[in-house]
Protein backbone atom coordinates (compact mmCIF):
# COMPACT_ATOMS: atom_id res chain seq x y z
CA UNK A 1 0.00 0.00 0.00
CA UNK A 2 1.34 3.55 -0.98
CA UNK A 3 2.61 5.24 1.80
CA UNK A 4 3.59 8.94 0.81
CA UNK A 5 5.29 11.83 2.84
CA UNK A 6 2.26 14.16 2.02
CA UNK A 7 0.74 13.20 5.58
CA UNK A 8 3.69 13.71 7.54
CA UNK A 9 4.18 17.53 6.18
CA UNK A 10 0.62 18.18 6.77
CA UNK A 11 0.68 16.73 10.38
CA UNK A 12 3.63 18.78 10.97
CA UNK A 13 1.46 22.12 9.89
CA UNK A 14 -1.38 21.19 12.00
CA UNK A 15 -0.43 22.27 15.35
CA UNK A 16 0.98 25.71 14.69
CA UNK A 17 -1.46 27.49 16.12
CA UNK A 18 0.24 30.78 16.54
CA UNK A 19 -0.98 33.12 19.43
CA UNK A 20 0.28 36.67 19.73
CA UNK A 21 1.00 36.12 23.78
CA UNK A 22 1.66 32.81 25.21
CA UNK A 23 -0.63 31.07 26.86
CA UNK A 24 -1.04 28.10 29.20
CA UNK A 25 -4.03 26.98 29.46
CA UNK A 26 -5.42 24.05 30.18
CA UNK A 27 -3.60 19.79 31.29
CA UNK A 28 -0.02 20.46 31.67
CA UNK A 29 2.67 17.77 33.04
CA UNK A 30 4.69 19.29 35.17
CA UNK A 31 7.92 17.68 35.14
CA UNK A 32 7.59 14.39 37.65
CA UNK A 33 5.00 16.45 39.84
CA UNK A 34 1.82 15.17 37.60
CA UNK A 35 -0.72 16.78 35.92
CA UNK A 36 -1.10 20.68 36.68
CA UNK A 37 -4.06 22.74 34.61
CA UNK A 38 -4.06 26.16 34.20
CA UNK A 39 -6.00 28.79 33.89
CA UNK A 40 -5.82 32.29 33.87
CA UNK A 41 -7.04 35.12 36.81
CA UNK A 42 -6.43 38.99 36.94
CA UNK A 43 -3.70 38.53 34.17
CA UNK A 44 -1.57 35.63 36.08
CA UNK A 45 -1.19 31.80 35.22
CA UNK A 46 -2.04 29.89 38.00
CA UNK A 47 -1.47 25.95 37.90
CA UNK A 48 -3.37 23.25 40.41
CA UNK A 49 -2.58 19.76 40.95
CA UNK A 50 -4.99 17.18 39.18
CA UNK A 51 -3.07 14.46 39.30
CA UNK A 52 0.18 13.54 41.35
CA UNK A 53 3.21 11.78 40.44
CA UNK A 54 6.41 11.94 42.34
CA UNK A 55 5.53 14.56 44.47
CA UNK A 56 2.43 14.09 46.24
CA UNK A 57 0.37 17.21 47.03
CA UNK A 58 -3.41 17.29 47.55
CA UNK A 59 -5.62 18.00 44.59
CA UNK A 60 -6.77 21.16 43.80
CA UNK A 61 -3.24 22.34 45.19
CA UNK A 62 -1.64 25.45 43.74
CA UNK A 63 1.54 24.29 42.01
CA UNK A 64 2.49 26.81 39.44
CA UNK A 65 1.71 30.68 39.73
CA UNK A 66 3.47 33.23 37.42
CA UNK A 67 3.22 35.67 34.19
CA UNK A 68 5.00 35.98 30.87
CA UNK A 69 6.57 38.98 30.33
CA UNK A 70 7.19 38.38 26.12
CA UNK A 71 8.21 34.65 25.87
CA UNK A 72 9.16 34.54 29.46
CA UNK A 73 7.23 32.79 32.34
CA UNK A 74 8.44 34.25 35.59
CA UNK A 75 6.88 32.67 38.77
CA UNK A 76 6.57 29.85 41.52
CA UNK A 77 6.42 26.80 41.37
CA UNK A 78 5.86 24.40 44.74
CA UNK A 79 8.28 21.28 44.90
CA UNK A 80 8.75 18.45 46.75
CA UNK A 81 12.89 18.05 47.89
CA UNK A 82 14.91 15.56 49.23
CA UNK A 83 18.21 16.51 51.47
CA UNK A 84 18.74 15.79 55.56
CA UNK A 85 18.28 19.56 56.00
CA UNK A 86 15.48 20.48 53.61
CA UNK A 87 11.90 20.99 53.83
CA UNK A 88 9.37 18.05 52.42
CA UNK A 89 8.32 20.78 50.07
CA UNK A 90 9.06 24.85 49.48
CA UNK A 91 8.08 27.18 47.08
CA UNK A 92 10.55 28.22 44.43
CA UNK A 93 11.06 31.14 42.23
CA UNK A 94 11.05 29.79 38.50
CA UNK A 95 12.23 31.54 35.47
CA UNK A 96 11.17 30.09 31.91
CA UNK A 97 10.81 29.92 27.94
CA UNK A 98 7.72 29.73 26.19
CA UNK A 99 8.40 27.76 23.17
CA UNK A 100 6.26 25.64 20.44
CA UNK A 101 3.50 25.58 23.74
CA UNK A 102 5.71 24.02 26.25
CA UNK A 103 8.31 25.99 29.29
CA UNK A 104 11.15 24.88 30.29
CA UNK A 105 12.14 26.48 33.76
CA UNK A 106 14.88 27.09 35.97
CA UNK A 107 14.84 26.35 39.43
CA UNK A 108 17.62 27.34 41.94
CA UNK A 109 17.36 24.48 45.05
CA UNK A 110 18.84 25.35 48.04
CA UNK A 111 22.16 24.30 49.09
CA UNK A 112 21.90 20.30 49.64
CA UNK A 113 18.32 19.37 48.05
CA UNK A 114 17.21 17.65 45.65
CA UNK A 115 14.14 16.97 43.67
CA UNK A 116 12.18 14.63 41.86
CA UNK A 117 10.35 16.69 39.52
CA UNK A 118 13.48 18.10 38.07
CA UNK A 119 15.90 17.25 35.15
CA UNK A 120 19.16 19.33 36.33
CA UNK A 121 17.91 21.93 38.04
CA UNK A 122 14.86 22.58 35.08
CA UNK A 123 11.28 21.77 35.01
CA UNK A 124 9.71 21.02 32.00
CA UNK A 125 6.07 22.01 31.84
CA UNK A 126 4.19 20.50 28.19
CA UNK A 127 0.64 19.90 27.10
CA UNK A 128 -0.92 16.98 28.57
CA UNK A 129 -0.94 13.81 26.04
CA UNK A 130 -4.36 12.29 25.41
CA UNK A 131 -3.83 8.99 27.82
CA UNK A 132 -2.69 11.82 30.46
CA UNK A 133 -5.82 13.62 30.21
CA UNK A 134 -7.88 10.34 30.02
CA UNK A 135 -6.26 9.29 33.34
CA UNK A 136 -7.88 12.60 35.02
CA UNK A 137 -11.15 12.54 33.58
CA UNK A 138 -11.59 9.21 34.72
CA UNK A 139 -12.54 7.97 30.97
CA UNK A 140 -11.14 5.87 27.93
CA UNK A 141 -13.64 7.43 25.84
CA UNK A 142 -11.44 9.83 23.31
CA UNK A 143 -14.92 11.35 22.29
CA UNK A 144 -15.18 12.20 25.85
CA UNK A 145 -12.22 13.56 26.74
CA UNK A 146 -12.81 16.36 23.43
CA UNK A 147 -15.91 17.40 24.63
CA UNK A 148 -13.68 19.51 27.39
CA UNK A 149 -11.61 20.64 25.47
CA UNK A 150 -11.96 24.07 23.33
CA UNK A 151 -11.03 24.28 19.11
CA UNK A 152 -7.69 24.92 19.58
CA UNK A 153 -6.83 21.42 22.27
CA UNK A 154 -8.76 19.80 19.98
CA UNK A 155 -6.40 20.66 16.57
CA UNK A 156 -3.81 19.82 18.97
CA UNK A 157 -5.27 16.24 19.96
CA UNK A 158 -6.07 15.71 16.87
CA UNK A 159 -2.52 16.13 15.36
CA UNK A 160 -0.85 14.43 17.71
CA UNK A 161 -3.33 11.55 17.69
CA UNK A 162 -2.98 11.70 13.55
CA UNK A 163 1.16 11.55 14.09
CA UNK A 164 1.29 9.00 15.99
CA UNK A 165 -1.16 6.80 13.66
CA UNK A 166 1.08 7.28 10.86
CA UNK A 167 3.84 6.47 13.23
CA UNK A 168 2.44 3.16 14.06
CA UNK A 169 1.29 2.33 10.49
CA UNK A 170 4.60 3.02 9.24
CA UNK A 171 5.80 0.62 12.41
CA UNK A 172 3.10 -2.15 11.11
CA UNK A 173 1.26 -1.80 14.46
CA UNK A 174 -1.86 -1.94 12.72
CA UNK A 175 -4.35 -2.39 15.66
CA UNK A 176 -2.38 0.59 17.63
CA UNK A 177 -2.55 2.76 14.41
CA UNK A 178 -6.34 2.21 13.80
CA UNK A 179 -7.12 3.46 17.65
CA UNK A 180 -4.97 6.82 17.47
CA UNK A 181 -6.57 7.41 13.43
CA UNK A 182 -10.17 6.82 15.50
CA UNK A 183 -8.85 9.31 18.07
CA UNK A 184 -8.32 11.76 15.45
CA UNK A 185 -11.01 11.33 13.65
CA UNK A 186 -13.04 12.05 16.95
CA UNK A 187 -10.95 15.12 18.30
CA UNK A 188 -11.29 16.72 15.26
CA UNK A 189 -12.53 14.92 11.97
CA UNK A 190 -10.03 15.71 8.83
CA UNK A 191 -9.34 13.16 5.81
CA UNK A 192 -5.86 12.27 6.48
CA UNK A 193 -6.85 11.08 9.75
CA UNK A 194 -10.03 8.80 8.15
CA UNK A 195 -7.35 7.47 5.11
CA UNK A 196 -4.91 6.43 7.90
CA UNK A 197 -8.08 4.94 9.77
CA UNK A 198 -9.15 3.03 6.28
CA UNK A 199 -5.66 1.81 5.31
CA UNK A 200 -5.56 0.31 9.31
CA UNK A 201 -8.33 -1.03 8.44
CA UNK A 202 -7.31 -3.04 5.42
CA UNK A 203 -4.30 -4.40 7.37
CA UNK A 204 -6.47 -5.71 9.82
CA UNK A 205 -8.72 -7.15 6.79
CA UNK A 206 -11.69 -5.48 8.12
CA UNK A 207 -12.27 -4.52 4.13
CA UNK A 208 -15.78 -2.88 4.18
CA UNK A 209 -15.26 -1.11 7.29
CA UNK A 210 -12.28 -0.02 5.26
CA UNK A 211 -14.16 1.41 2.02
CA UNK A 212 -16.37 2.95 4.94
CA UNK A 213 -14.14 5.39 5.93
CA UNK A 214 -12.02 5.94 2.46
CA UNK A 215 -15.75 6.45 1.33
CA UNK A 216 -15.85 9.15 4.55
CA UNK A 217 -12.34 10.35 3.53
CA UNK A 218 -12.94 11.25 0.20
CA UNK A 219 -16.61 13.44 1.04
CA UNK A 220 -14.27 15.64 3.66
CA UNK A 221 -11.47 15.96 1.30
CA UNK A 222 -13.53 17.47 -1.25
CA UNK A 223 -15.32 19.70 1.55
CA UNK A 224 -11.88 20.62 2.38
CA UNK A 225 -10.48 21.12 -1.30
CA UNK A 226 -7.45 19.12 -1.01
CA UNK A 227 -5.83 19.20 -3.95
CA UNK A 228 -6.03 16.43 -6.65
CA UNK A 229 -2.43 14.73 -5.52
CA UNK A 230 -4.13 14.76 -1.83
CA UNK A 231 -7.73 12.92 -3.19
CA UNK A 232 -6.24 10.58 -4.95
CA UNK A 233 -3.95 9.05 -2.29
CA UNK A 234 -7.38 7.98 -1.23
CA UNK A 235 -8.48 6.66 -4.34
CA UNK A 236 -4.89 4.63 -4.46
CA UNK A 237 -5.79 2.81 -0.64
CA UNK A 238 -9.94 2.35 -1.99
CA UNK A 239 -7.87 0.22 -4.95
CA UNK A 240 -5.92 -1.85 -2.26
CA UNK A 241 -9.43 -2.57 -0.32
CA UNK A 242 -10.71 -3.32 -3.65
CA UNK A 243 -8.78 -5.88 -4.74
CA UNK A 244 -8.44 -7.56 -1.30
CA UNK A 245 -12.32 -7.84 -1.92
CA UNK A 246 -11.92 -9.68 -5.06
CA UNK A 247 -13.47 -6.58 -7.21
CA UNK A 248 -10.90 -5.89 -9.66
CA UNK A 249 -12.51 -4.08 -12.26
CA UNK A 250 -13.49 -1.32 -9.37
CA UNK A 251 -10.05 -1.30 -8.00
CA UNK A 252 -8.51 -0.82 -12.09
CA UNK A 253 -11.08 2.13 -11.75
CA UNK A 254 -10.11 3.48 -8.72
CA UNK A 255 -6.55 3.43 -9.71
CA UNK A 256 -7.49 5.09 -12.81
CA UNK A 257 -8.62 7.73 -10.89
CA UNK A 258 -5.73 7.99 -8.45
CA UNK A 259 -3.13 8.27 -11.43
CA UNK A 260 -5.51 11.00 -13.14
CA UNK A 261 -5.52 13.21 -10.35
CA UNK A 262 -2.16 12.41 -8.72
CA UNK A 263 0.55 11.77 -11.98
CA UNK A 264 1.58 8.53 -13.34
CA UNK A 265 5.03 9.31 -12.16
CA UNK A 266 3.47 9.48 -8.38
CA UNK A 267 2.44 5.89 -8.68
CA UNK A 268 4.61 4.14 -10.95
CA UNK A 269 6.76 2.29 -8.40
CA UNK A 270 3.78 1.16 -6.42
CA UNK A 271 1.94 -0.37 -9.51
CA UNK A 272 4.77 -2.62 -9.94
CA UNK A 273 5.55 -3.36 -6.53
CA UNK A 274 3.13 -3.05 -3.99
CA UNK A 275 2.22 -5.95 -2.72
CA UNK A 276 -1.17 -4.87 -2.19
CA UNK A 277 -1.88 -5.02 -5.66
CA UNK A 278 -0.31 -8.66 -6.59
CA UNK A 279 -3.89 -10.16 -7.01
CA UNK A 280 -4.20 -7.72 -10.48
CA UNK A 281 -0.71 -8.41 -11.83
CA UNK A 282 -1.92 -11.82 -12.89
CA UNK A 283 -4.66 -9.66 -15.46
CA UNK A 284 -4.11 -8.27 -19.25
CA UNK A 285 -5.91 -5.30 -18.45
CA UNK A 286 -3.86 -4.70 -15.79
CA UNK A 287 -0.43 -5.09 -17.40
CA UNK A 288 -1.83 -2.96 -20.22
CA UNK A 289 -2.52 -0.11 -17.43
CA UNK A 290 0.64 -0.39 -16.00
CA UNK A 291 2.38 0.00 -19.69
CA UNK A 292 -0.10 3.17 -20.23
CA UNK A 293 1.31 4.59 -16.70
CA UNK A 294 4.94 3.98 -17.58
CA UNK A 295 4.56 5.82 -21.10
CA UNK A 296 2.80 9.02 -19.40
CA UNK A 297 5.45 9.03 -16.69
CA UNK A 298 7.97 9.57 -19.59
CA UNK A 299 6.66 12.27 -20.88
CA UNK A 300 6.98 14.20 -17.29
CA UNK A 301 10.29 14.82 -15.59
CA UNK A 302 10.51 13.41 -11.88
Amino acid sequence: MKRTLALARLVLSVPAIAAPTPILSGLYSVGELGLVEFSLADGKVIGKMKSSQQCVFAHETSIVTGAFEGDVFVGTVNLCQDGSSCAATRTYQILGVFHEGAVSAWVHLDPGCTSPALDRNTLFLRPATLEEKQKVLGTNSASAVAQKMNKKELAVLAAEALADGNRLLSEQKFGPAREKFKQSVEANESWEALLGLGTAEIKLNRLQESLAFLDRALTVAQSAKASGTQISQVHYNRACAEVALGDNKAALTSLRTAIKLGGAQNYLDALTSDADLQKLRGESEFRRFVAETQMQSRKKPR
